[in-house]
C-alpha cells in the first residue's frame, strides 16, 4: 500500500499493529471529532460528577439550615422583647394584694356640718351658710379672694317704698332694676321718673330641659325703651350650658342681640339651680364647679373680645358651692340675697335685694337692685 494514499486512521492502525498499542476510537459530533472513552474513564467521570453534585447539595442544605437558625433566633429575641414589655406594662404579678392608704382630699366646696350645739365665734377665715338639709354650715373662706367690706350700718331701708340705699362717705349706691318678658310692656319714662338709674335686661335664655337658645320676647323693646329714656343698661343671659362649646354659643347669641347698643353694665352670665314644679330635672342640675367656672370664663372671654365686660349673677350658695371664686374674682359679682344687708362673705359690686319691688311704669312686681359706686 502506498503510504501516500493511507489515511490518518489507517496509518495509526498500522502503527498500532506494529507496536501493539490500542487504537483510540473517535466519532464525529456536530462536525467535531470526540474521543471515545473507556468504561473505567466513564465510571471515573460519573463518580466525579456525583461528588460535585453531592457537594453542591450539602452546601445548599447548610445554607437553608443557617437561614432557618437565624429566623428561629430572631423569633426567640422577639418573644423575649415582647415578654419584657408586657411584664413592664402590667407590673409584677403578686399573689397577695397590698393595702394602700389614699389620703382624703377636702376641697373648698365641701361644707362642714357643725353639731347642734354650734356656738363658735366666726373667724376672719370662716362664715356660715343656712341649708334646708343641714341647717347652719360652717365654711372656710377661700384665700386671695376679695371680701365683702361694706359697713352694715350704712345701709338704709325706706319703709314706704321698700328701696335700700348705701352711703359710707366713700362708696354710695344707685338704684336699678332687672326685667324680662315677665314684666310685660314697660313705661320707661315713668321708670326713669321713679328714680331708676340702671336696668339689667334679659336678652335671652337656654331651655333648662330642651337646651334650645331663645331670645327674650321683650328684649328689643326693653333695651330701646330704657336707652331712649336715658337709663343705663346691661343685659343678662340665663345659661344652661353643659360645655364650654355651649357657653360660647350663648356668648355669640348675646353679642348678636346687643350689636349696635352701648352697654354701661356687663353682659351677665346667669346660672341658677332650677326646681321645676312638674318634676323635670334641669340639664345642668349636677354640673360641677370646675365645669361651671370653665363655662363662665369661656362666655366672659368671648364677650370681652368684642369690647364688652362680663359678670356673674348668683345667690350665696351658687357663688360659694358652684363657682371657683378664686378664678373669677376679677369679674363683677351681681349678688342675689333678700335681706336688709348683703350677706355674701365675698366682695360684690351689685346687689339684688328684692324680687317683689314696685316701680312706677311697671305693672306687677320687679326685682330691685343697687350698684355700688366709689366717689
Amino acid at each position: 500500500m502506498d503510504e501516500r494514499t493511507m489515511t490518518v486512521e489507517e496509518r495509526e492502525k498500522a502503527i498500532a499493529e506494529i507496536t501493539g498499542a490500542p487504537v483510540e476510537q473517535k466519532t464525529e459530533f456536530s462536525g467535531q471529532e470526540v474521543p471515545q472513552n473507556t468504561p473505567n474513564e466513564m465510571l471515573e467521570m460519573y463518580r466525579s460528577a456525583n461528588e460535585r453534585k453531592n457537594a453542591s447539595e450539602v452546601k445548599t442544605y447548610k445554607t437553608i439550615l443557617g437561614v432557618m437558625c437565624a429566623v428561629v433566633a430572631l423569633l426567640a429575641v422577639a418573644v423575649v422583647i415582647v415578654s419584657v414589655g408586657w411584664i413592664t406594662e402590667q407590673g409584677t404579678v403578686v399573689t397577695q394584694i397590698e393595702t394602700v392608704e389614699i389620703p382624703t382630699v377636702v376641697t373648698e366646696y365641701i361644707a362642714i356640718d357643725p353639731t347642734s350645739e354650734y356656738d363658735h365665734e366666726l373667724g376672719e377665715d370662716t362664715f356660715t351658710l343656712s341649708d334646708s338639709n343641714y341647717g347652719t354650715i360652717l365654711m372656710y373662706a377661700l384665700q386671695n379672694v376679695g371680701k365683702n367690706e361694706y359697713d352694715e350700718e350704712c345701709f338704709a331701708l325706706d319703709e314706704e317704698t321698700g328701696y335700700i340705699t348705701y352711703d359710707d362717705g366713700e362708696t354710695y349706691s344707685i338704684m336699678g332694676i332687672d326685667v324680662s318678658v315677665y314684666q310685660g310692656d314697660i313705661d320707661w319714662d315713668a321708670v326713669k321718673e321713679a328714680g331708676v338709674e340702671f336696668a339689667i335686661i334679659r336678652c335671652g335664655y337656654r331651655g333648662y330641659v330642651t337646651g334650645t337658645v331663645n331670645e327674650d320676647a321683650n328684649f328689643r323693646a326693653n333695651i330701646k325703651g330704657a336707652t331712649d329714656a336715658g337709663i343705663k343698661v346691661g343685659v343678662y343671659f340665663f345659661s344652661q350650658a353643659l360645655t364650654v362649646e355651649e357657653a360660647l354659643e350663648e356668648a355669640e347669641f348675646c353679642l348678636d342681640l346687643v350689636d349696635g347698643y352701648e352697654l354701661d353694665y356687663p353682659i351677665f352670665f346667669d346660672w341658677e339651680v332650677v326646681i321645676d314644679a312638674d318634676g323635670d330635672t334641669a340639664r345642668t342640675a349636677y354640673i360641677d364647679p370646675q365645669q361651671l367656672t370653665d363655662n363662665f370664663l369661656t362666655f366672659a372671654q368671648r364677650v370681652e373680645i368684642d369690647g364688652y365686660t362680663a359678670g356673674i349673677y348668683a345667690n350665696k350658695k351658687t357663688a360659694v358651692w358652684k363657682y371657683d371664686l378664686s378664678r373669677v374674682d376679677d369679674y363683677m359679682m351681681w349678688f342675689a340675697g333678700y335681706s336688709e344687708t348683703p350677706t355674701l362673705y365675698y366682695d360684690l359690686q351689685m346687689w339684688q335685694y328684692s324680687s317683689s319691688g314696685t316701680v312706677d311704669g311697671i305693672s306687677g312686681s320687679v326685682d330691685l337692685n343697687i350698684a355700688f359706686v366709689t366717689r
